[in-house]
């Protein structure tokens, strides 16, 4: 018993120390317990309290997509709706490797990229590299894990070929739709479509693409009109599946605001116009020798449309960058990247009628004539002394300097002598000569819907000498485009007008436009003071400094040549303003020459291409020539060829200009400097006057071979200027009186209409060729042509 006792006393003790040590691991778990849950209600108090913002919104974008859709960007049309500028997708096509698979039986990794190769034009190598990613991407097992301990890394994206067209894209996708493939990106990217053949470039303007791959315009049309053109981006928000179908989830809502389409931009060019113009243009600037400095435009004088605006070089929209007319490849690779830009910056990028100032020289005497006719402070038969006046010690004479003593102002004026403009603006008096200048707005700008417009550069606080030399356009300068804007109120009888480019906007058909609108102008001069500057104007082209061009024979048209000398340089620029049909104009046609290369000396030059747009314009409406006796004669000689070997293209080109001759030299081969290896037609062969010859540099001998049109039921000019379509020359049998209604080759290429267009006195105007007539001649080949005794001679188009 007391053995028992002392066993119970001893267990005693060691129970009680097992029980402390029991409810301190009790205690110690609960605290344990305790401090894990303050831990856990923190940081779900953390969680759900204080970040609850920032972890919904990472939850949102895991669950929830934005998605953007840029809207195609509108199309620039000519004001007939040819486009002239849209808008095409090319696509980047890239792959995440290890996704590149299909459960399709049958299609293998290599199907795909076979598939892949075909459509995107892969070469067997890169095919090989593709497909070698793939599988490596997408091993696994031993082998995934022995690439990986080697360091392999599997791609998120790999680029496998870019501008892809949309055609080719298109189909790729849809094979992979049909094969169930996945892991292919198709990211779209715009690009804008240019079908002007590089004219008017400047004026349609460039784009450039954004970070997230819209296009806005940086220039001419793109950039005014970008709001219009470039329409509204669309989003969609919407709850999305991102672990199975990735698909929307059923029944959740989706928020969105559409895309708005891009307009279209109706312009008022005219793709047939501008095409004149440019044409004409390169002729006259082969004459100058030169590659750029030429410009010119062509705008209604009643609306202030312009339906051209053209000048050299210009550039191809698709590659501004390029080398631009004039520079062979040498020559423009020798070049640095600097020389490259600044070049193209100076002389290509920018829309020199509205960007840039010229003094306009004598152009500028019609302006001061109209001011001296509204204010009456002289007629056109007030008699002048043109002898020498000197202003603050400098001298102003005639040009020809010996002068003509006196004279009436209507001879001063188509004899442009300089110092009778000085006293007409003494007549006139500064101060009030002046404020017709600030009315007329030559201080300011035209306002044209373009960028970049450059204001009229005159003096502020002009000395008598800044006051004499601007009388006749010189030591003070403007644009072409605020030069046109006033010659425009002279066609249209007095009314001031707001030159445009912009004519409507649309989204579907051309019947569905919507006209811009446009401010009514208010009056400058009165309707008899147009008349009678028009009329002196028409002496200029008769019998004055513009007399004899070959675009003016039959029509009535005037206009105002000018010369204007470089204080710097001594260098001349010539221009020519003109209006067509002067007795009651429709068009203003402005042409100028920048410092040219060879000895032209006389305006004249400027004149010979307004006039022949001119023409041209007028006989592309279906208005006829009105010949006059003497202005038959004229067109019933011959020009006889001149061996122009030796000399340079340039000078052989102004030979040929001041013949009533058309150079032409091939696009491909324009350097005006180079030295003269052929001429076609040749030497000594004797052509109508007006017709076009072919000029090529030494080395470029390759035969040519076109086709002879169909002439009859054309005028003169028209034949002149179909032959020059289609690559001959023509020669008159006897006095071009009527119309034509025989020739003495065969027709190669008889016209026929395009379906909803009417031919009538539009000769080369929507003309396609006869399959079953395909004989060919060189080109130059003469041609010609007999003409009827009698025809419709009168302005009637009929």
């Amino acid at each position: 018993m007391k053995n028992q006792a002392r066993k119970k006393s001893r267990r005693g003790p060691s129970s009680k120390w097992s029980s402390l040590l029991f409810e301190a691991k009790l205690v110690l778990l609960l605290i344990l317990f305790l401090a894990a849950a303050i831990l856990f209600v923190n940081s779900f108090y953390h969680l759900q309290i204080v970040e609850h913002d920032v972890l919904a919104a990472k939850a949102a974008n895991q669950q929830f997509v934005t998605q953007k859709e840029n809207p195609r960007r509108g199309m620039i049309l000519d004001r007939n709706g040819y486009p002239l500028v849209l808008s095409s997708y090319v696509y980047r096509v890239g792959i995440t490797p290890a996704d590149v698979q299909t459960r399709t039986k049958g299609v293998t990794d290599r199907d795909i990229v076979d598939k892949m190769g075909q459509l995107l034009d892969l070469d067997e190598e890169v095919q090989a590299e593709l497909l070698d990613r793939i599988r490596a991407d997408q091993a696994r097992g031993w082998s995934g894990l022995s690439k990986q301990l080697a360091g392999h890394e599997p791609l998120p994206y790999l680029t496998v070929a870019t501008e892809v067209p949309e055609m080719e894209a298109m189909q790729l996708q849809q094979w992979l739709k049909d094969k169930r493939v996945g892991g292919v990106r198709f990211d779209p990217e715009e690009r804008r479509v240019y079908n002007n053949g590089g004219l008017a470039t400047p004026v349609l303007g460039l784009t450039r693409a954004t970070e997230d791959g819209r296009l806005v315009g940086v220039s001419g049309l793109e950039g005014a009109y970008d709001d219009l053109l470039s329409g509204q981006a669309g989003y969609t928000y919407e709850r999305r599946n991102n672990y199975t179908t990735r698909g929307t989830i059923p029944f959740t809502q989706t928020v969105s605001s559409p895309v708005e389409r891009g307009r279209h931009l109706v312009s008022t060019l005219d793709m047939e116009v501008m095409t004149i113009l440019q044409e004409e243009l390169r002729s006259v600037a082969a004459a100058a020798g030169l590659i750029q400095g030429v410009h010119g435009l062509v705008m209604e004088v009643k609306t202030g449309q312009v339906l051209a605006m053209g000048q050299l070089a210009t550039f191809d929209g698709a590659d501004p960058t390029g080398r631009p007319l004039g520079f062979t490849e040498a020559a423009w690779d020798a070049l640095t990247d600097e020389e490259k830009t600044a070049y193209l910056s100076s002389n290509l990028w920018n829309n020199v009628n509205v960007t840039d100032i010229y003094e306009p020289g004598s152009v500028f005497k019609a302006i001061t004539l109209a001011i001296a006719l509204e204010e009456d402070v002289a007629w056109e038969q007030t008699v002048f002394n043109d002898d020498p006046v000197e202003i603050q010690g400098e001298e102003i004479s005639c040009y020809n300097v010996v002068g003509h003593g006196d004279e009436t102002l209507t001879e001063a004026f188509y004899r442009s002598c300089n110092p009778v403009f000085v006293h007409l603006g003494n007549r006139v008096g500064k101060d009030l000569y002046y404020e017709w200048i600030r009315k007329l707005g030559f201080y300011g700008k035209s306002g044209i819907d373009l960028p970049a417009e450059a204001s009229g550069y005159l003096h502020a606080d002009p000395m008598p000498i800044d006051f004499a030399n601007l009388t006749f356009g010189e030591s003070s300068s403007m644009t072409a485009i605020q030069m046109a804007k006033v010659f425009a109120s002279i066609g249209n009888g007095g009314y001031s007008i707001t030159p445009r480019v912009g004519l409507a906007c649309l989204e579907e058909g051309m019947d569905a436009s919507v006209p811009f609108e446009c401010e009514g102008g208010t009056r400058l001069f009165s309707s008899e003071t147009c008349q009678r500057v028009r009329t002196l104007m028409t002496d200029v082209v008769t019998r004055g400094t513009a007399a004899g061009t070959f675009g003016a024979l039959g029509f009535n048209i005037g206009g105002k040549t000018g010369t204007a000398i470089d204080s710097f340089d001594d260098r001349r620029t010539f221009s020519f303003v003109g209006l067509a049909p002067c007795d009651d104009p429709e068009y203003v046609i402005l042409v100028s020459i920048h410092k040219p290369e060879t000895s032209i000396t006389l305006s004249s030059s400027a004149a010979r291409a307004a006039n022949r747009i001119a023409a041209r314009l007028l006989n592309r409406r279906g208005v006829k020539q009105s010949y006059t006796g003497p202005e038959l004669e004229q067109l019933g000689q011959l020009v006889e060829v001149p061996d122009l070997s030796g000399m340079s293209i340039g000078d052989a080109a102004l030979e040929l200009l001041q013949l009533n001759l058309n150079p032409v030299l091939p696009l491909d081969a324009f350097y005006p400097e180079a030295t003269l290896g052929r001429l076609v037609p040749g030497p000594g062969s004797k052509l109508g006057l007006g017709s076009s010859l072919w000029l090529y540099p030494e080395g470029e001998d390759e035969v040519e071979w076109v086709a002879v049109p169909d002439f009859q039921g054309c005028n003169y000019h028209e034949c002149v200027w179909l032959a020059a379509e289609y690559g001959v020359a023509i020669v008159p049998d006897g006095l071009p009186a009527g119309i034509a209604v025989a020739q003495s080759l065969p027709v190669t290429s008889r016209p026929t209409p395009v379906a909803g267009e009417d031919l009538a006195g539009s000769p080369g105007e929507g003309r396609e060729e006869s399959s079953e007539l395909t004989g060919r001649v060189k080109r130059g080949q003469i041609v010609t042509v007999h003409f009827s005794s009698s025809g419709p001679t009168a302005e009637s188009g009929e």
